[in-house]
């Protein structure tokens, strides 16, 4: 073992850890090792470029990535009493550790602070802290045969002689019992915050997989979602960032605006798996605690049960409950299925076609291996109903339905209390055109997850179908802020807004959402829309310039081209738009956009007429007829009134007709 001493540090290098007089100081791994480099290469200047090679082995970083992890080393060591400037900048060069530096080995300490005992006599695993652990280990017997024991004694030994080692002695066991008590007793650190988010944990040394490390972490996020004092991340928020997290967990808090962010390595020696833990003080920008666990690599699902339980210690979440959730909960004891799944949940975000085929193939992997995977059952239902929902896969719809189905039903045979698979089964429901049912599926999924980021989006727009915009506004909000890097939640929130006749607070979601996908149209034209509303009909114009030459796209452009020239006055131009866009083939339903474009070139009763007969079944322009300020000036219109009540009606028969059908 190996030990450097500056100021009034210690860096344990086997342990990897810095030490205050014996305490551990909770430092990102990043910067440690970065910390570790510096020190070792101390006598010399070191290039940026040279740093980011040996820390980011695998991944590309910019230099500003550096710049940020010294920041946090120079605010940890000036933060606990030092305001001494260990790292010296080198202008257009690099960095170069300044203080002076001991390098210590671990007989030299052991022969300092105890010169009558051997070196393995106090030699500590790893804690938590810092502090002695529960129990020492004993000499190596190939190395010392020396026991923890006093000095030979004369057997005249004097009065105060006696009194001296005695004094030593208690003196000694006291700082050991005290150490001991320390780490068994004292409370630990708790912070007030409102939301976290756990990312992938990384790897250390060895071969690689990168699932493994966003499987612990999708544990640790199932098992701390049931409770309300907290909201978690969810998997769907944190799995793009599986290279980011651990190259700058912070800067992903803050792509995630939470309040703390849970970062975590896992370092395999032979069948023994060590795993740190830090919680990150997303705002501080600091490191607030650190834990470390190790366990057998065959038993990672004890080792996930050992993390839940010191995270939701620290974190003061009430762990009563959630043990009764973890044990309906359980993922599996089989480490092949468990990989699979973690496969699997990596496709299922993606949410495009050949994604979605992957994902049910892990899924199915995993329940091969695994009958009795929950989970992955009710994943593998969602994943189908959202093939249907989409119209996405090479199977008939009815096929994916009746699969759906199957393995929704069957997830909750293993657990009665999947969120996930009342989400999957909720969907079907809503495509079924159930809404009694759908209803009653994602009320009941949120009530046994809060923090079920799909089940309450997918929640939002039922709510928007049954004319509550109010409602449906507050459950899209939490969905967004429980997935602030999300396009979709980005883009949902920001149609809400814009139906609530909120622009200016629907352009920065809308905003948000280009910002993360750029390349998708469809976002573009929510845009032009946002602005439309607010009366800046040129940006409108611009933003469906840049949507008109997508083919698929081209006809909802120019409808709504049409639409913003009436507005501005120039009907014969907005009517020759509206030729161009009505031209067939029709390739997509454009009855409300039609409608409103012809209402606003001032022809009402064609807008009616179009709205009266359209086919589109849609529950979507229930909610554009139901809320759009483009119809207002219909509003009034009795005819207009008929096809509200129209559409209603039918909507209640499908209740009705569902209703009976399920002996509701």
């Amino acid at each position: 073992m190996q030990f450097y001493d500056f100021g009034k540090y210690r860096i344990d290098v086997a342990n990897r850890e810095l030490l205050l007089d014996g305490k551990h100081i909770p430092l990102t791994q990043k910067c440690f090792e970065i910390l570790l480099f510096l020190i070792e290469n101390r006598d010399r200047m070191l290039k940026k470029d040279e740093i980011l090679n040996v820390v980011w082995t695998e991944n590309f970083v910019e230099e500003a990535n550096l710049a940020q992890h010294i920041y946090m080393i120079r605010k940890v060591l000036k933060e606990n009493g030092d305001e001494r400037n260990y790292i010296e900048t080198i202008p257009k060069f690099g960095y170069r550790f300044i203080g002076e530096v001991k390098e210590i080995s671990a007989r030299d300490l052991a022969a300092t602070n105890f010169p009558n005992q051997s070196v393995n006599a106090f030699y500590v695993n790893g804690n938590s802290n810092g502090s002695f652990p529960n129990q020492l280990t004993s000499p190596d017997k190939d190395e010392t045969q020396e026991k923890i024991a006093l000095p030979s004694r004369k057997k005249t030994l004097s009065l105060f002689s006696t009194i001296a080692i005695a004094l030593i002695l208690f003196s000694l066991f006291s700082f050991v019992g005290y150490k001991l008590y320390s780490n068994y007793n004292s409370a630990p650190q708790t912070a007030q915050f409102d939301s976290i988010a756990i990312l992938p944990f990384n790897q250390i040394g060895g071969a690689k997989n990168e699932k493994l490390g966003l499987g612990i972490a999708d544990t640790l996020i199932s098992k701390l979602s049931n409770q309300k004092e907290v909201s978690i991340a969810p998997t769907s928020s944190i799995i793009q960032y599986l290279e980011e997290a651990q190259d700058n967990p912070i800067k992903v808090g803050e792509k995630l605006r939470t309040d703390y962010v849970l970062t975590g390595t896992i370092q395999k020696d032979h069948n023994i798996v060590r795993v740190n833990v830090q919680l990150i003080d997303v705002k501080k920008k600091v490191p607030v605690w650190s834990e470390k666990f190790d366990a057998e690599f065959s038993d990672m699902f004890t080792l996930q049960d050992k993390v839940f339980e010191h995270v939701a210690n620290r974190l003061s979440i009430k762990t009563n409950e959630a043990s009764e959730f973890i044990a309906e909960n359980k993922h599996t004891d089989n480490f092949e299925a468990y990989q699979a799944y973690t496969m699997g949940l990596f496709h299922w975000d993606e949410r495009t076609e050949q994604s979605l085929s992957k994902a049910a193939e892990y899924f199915e992997k995993a329940i091969e291996k695994d009958p009795k995977y929950a989970i992955a059952h009710a994943l593998l239902a969602d994943t189908y109903s959202l093939m249907v929902f989409f119209n996405l896969g090479h199977l008939p719809k009815d096929e994916y339905i009746a699969k759906a189905k199957q393995m929704g039903n069957r997830a909750l045979e293993l657990n009665p209390k999947s969120s996930e698979a009342l989400t999957a089964l909720a969907l079907i429901s809503l495509y079924e055109e159930n809404t009694n049912k759908a209803f009653y599926l994602y009320k009941k999924a949120i009530e046994i997850n809060p923090n079920n980021a799909n089940a309450r989006q997918r929640y939002a727009w039922m709510l928007t179908y049954n004319n509550n915009l109010e409602d449906a506004i507050k459950e899209m909000k939490f969905a967004q802020r429980t997935r602030p890097s999300s396009r979709l939640a980005n883009t949902n929130l920001a149609y809400f807004l814009y139906l609530d006749k909120k622009p200016e607070e629907a352009l920065a979601f809308c905003k948000k959402a280009i910002e993360i996908s750029p390349s998708v149209p469809e976002t573009r034209i929510m845009l032009a829309q946002i602005y439309e509303q607010m009366g800046e009909h040129d940006k409108a114009i611009g933003e469906l310039e840049k949507t008109s030459k997508e083919p698929e796209l081209r006809k909802t452009s120019l409808t709504i081209l049409s639409r913003i020239q009436a507005k501005q006055g120039n009907k014969k131009k907005a009517i020759k738009t509206l030729k161009e866009a009505t031209k067939k083939p029709e390739t997509t339903n454009l009855d409300y956009e039609t409608a409103t474009a012809y209402l606003h070139i001032g022809d009402k009763k064609q807008a009616v007429k179009i709205l009266s007969e359209s086919k589109d079944k849609d529950l979507t322009l229930f909610t554009k007829i139901a809320h759009d300020y483009n119809l207002d000036p219909l509003r009034k219109m009795p005819e207009f009134n008929q096809i509200m009540s129209k559409i209603q009606s039918r909507g209640d028969e499908k209740k009705k007709e569902k209703s009976e059908d399920d002996g509701a």
